[in-house]
């Protein structure tokens, strides 16, 4: 069995030293007691101990690590946003990817660690990391860089600078085209109720159903993945269903075609369906799917600049919201309406 490797606390603690004067022994020799130096490097070379760079480069107080929340790792808008920021960042800084799910497996002292002393900047891609309020506290007592990618989010998290689409007028246009093709009973499915993610979205939705003399309130709220579209789909399709469903993202909208086929109905011909995001699967869909895209990379590529400029000039005040061009991709999954 491997034994962990021994940490500076180990060395601290056999020696009977603080930890910063273990420190100032790897770093500045010159400044610690002839005796303690000695005492101190005896241990470490009884327990091997090697300090890394990673770790050197903590005691100084610079990493040149940028911190990247996100929801959920292995989501394909999310690697695009993410392959976006290391175009900018790769030989620079160094970007480690954390997640923000409640669930997710991250060690709670490493988190903090990160964000607390060694970052040089944050990006947020998700809607709530569970050390939000930590990150504005630091954002405002250091000045650490902070800035949102895709969503706008919380009000409180709103005051930072931002890198999105216009998720309300992107929905209210989906919504709008839908309405051309003859769809006057949409449904929409949006997340759960306290996301922020899909709020705006929601919004969007409603005001363009309103706009048309249209019953907007056929919404139905569910998680944000495949089986929270089969779910909401399941309940939607039971008793008079509408014509089109229009749903908050690409996950969800595959369920909402999964839960269809497996009631026999035709999609496009009995039932249009609508995806939010244009994530990697959606082009290759049965049958392919129409959604909003979102321009993942480029906004990867605008965050990671707005965080640059931020780290750069700490005392400049940026441009706090950037709002890029979302797009209205038209596919197989949405056709003429009842009238």
């Amino acid at each position: 069995m491997r034994l962990a490797s021994p940490t500076i606390v180990e060395v601290a603690q056999r020696a009977g030293v603080s930890i910063s004067t273990v420190s100032r022994c790897l770093n500045h020799p010159d400044k610690v007691g002839k005796k303690t130096l000695q005492r101190v490097r005896k241990v470490i070379d009884e327990v091997n101990f090697s300090p890394n760079a990673l770790a050197q480069s903590f005691r100084r107080g610079k990493t040149n690590i940028i911190l990247v929340v996100v929801h959920e790792i292995g989501s394909g808008l999310l690697s695009e946003v993410v392959g976006g920021i290391r175009s900018v960042l790769d030989g620079r800084y160094a970007v480690i990817l954390t997640e923000s799910r409640p669930d997710a497996a991250q060690p709670a002292n490493f988190i903090e660690m990160l964000v607390a002393k060694q970052v040089e900047g944050v990006i947020l891609l998700c809607s709530v990391p569970p050390f939000s309020r930590k990150i504005i506290e630091l954002n405002k007592a250091r000045n650490l860089p902070i800035v949102i990618g895709l969503e706008p989010l919380s009000d409180e998290l709103r005051k930072l600078p931002s890198v999105h689409i216009d998720n309300f007028a992107a929905a209210s246009e989906a919504t709008a085209y839908l309405i051309g093709l003859g769809h006057h009973r949409i449904a929409f499915v949006s997340g759960p109720r306290q996301s922020y993610v899909t709020l705006d979205r929601e919004r969007g939705f409603m005001a363009a159903m309103a706009d048309a003399g249209l019953d907007g309130s056929h919404v139905h709220y569910a998680d944000l993945s495949v089986n929270g579209g089969i779910n909401a789909a399941n309940d939607i399709l039971t008793g008079a269903p509408p014509s089109a469903i229009f749903c908050a993202n690409d996950d969800m909208a595959l369920g909402v075609m999964s839960a269809a086929a497996r009631r026999g109905l035709a999609i496009p011909g009995a039932l249009s369906v609508l995806g939010f995001d244009d994530m990697r699967y959606a082009a290759i869909a049965n049958p392919p799917l129409s959604t909003v895209a979102q321009p993942a990379r480029e906004i990867g590529i605008h965050a990671a600049r707005r965080l640059l400029d931020a780290i750069d000039n700490p005392d400049e005040p940026g441009r706090q919201t950037e709002i890029l061009q979302h797009r209205l991709v038209i596919r197989s999954s949405t056709g003429r309406g009842p009238g």
